[in-house]
């Protein structure tokens, strides 16, 4: 995203917050950025790709949240689950994230999360230097490279934001099911 678009859309964040979601109009956004609404159009094609860029970078502000976290440096796999059991936890308990997600139908919420190259590209930067850890582990499954392993646990992590209210389960469904898909346990 562009500077100038990154900037629209901080200010569309804002209004969102100060109006709600669904309340906030294009010359809301445009208020709160400083320009003329034409030029809100000429940046975004609709309301929803606003909504949508808004989840992107506000994925931006929660990855810091998610890296931040100190994994376990003597088990890859641990690490693993631990990395991703954050992510489903901090995305899935953030208010603002819900309240955009809630304003878009399911899949174009599925569309961002599992199938926009920005989410991905943030994915896989914060996964990277956990899944290298399990190729000199000798963990990564035979025939798996990092970044397909990134890609699959992508879609992991969008399917399991339902279940960010137990963490016990989360973190034991993880083991079972997202670790396995991709580590030699």
């Amino acid at each position: 995203m562009d500077e100038a678009t990154a900037t629209l859309v901080r200010a569309a964040r804002q209004a969102f917050a100060q109006h709600g979601v669904e309340r906030t109009t294009m010359t809301d956004v445009a208020r709160a950025a400083g320009v003329v609404r034409q030029t809100v159009y000429n940046t975004v094609s609709g309301r929803e790709q606003l909504i949508e860029l808004a989840m992107i970078q506000c994925c931006e502000d929660l990855q810091e949240q998610i890296d931040a976290f100190e994994l376990d440096a003597d088990d890859p796999s641990e690490a693993l689950v631990e990395f991703l059991a954050r992510a489903v936890e901090i995305a899935g308990n953030d208010p603002e994230l819900s309240r955009l997600s809630a304003a878009l139908t399911p899949e174009q919420v599925q569309a961002v999360f599992g199938g926009s190259y920005p989410v991905q590209a943030l994915i896989t930067q914060s996964l990277h230097p956990l899944l290298e850890r399990g190729v000199r582990a000798g963990l990564l499954r035979d025939g798996v490279s990092v970044d397909e392993a990134g890609r699959w646990l992508q879609g992991v992590l969008t399917f399991s934001l339902r279940d960010a209210d137990d963490p016990t389960t989360l973190r034991r469904e993880l083991r079972t099911f997202a670790l396995p898909s991709v580590f030699r346990v």
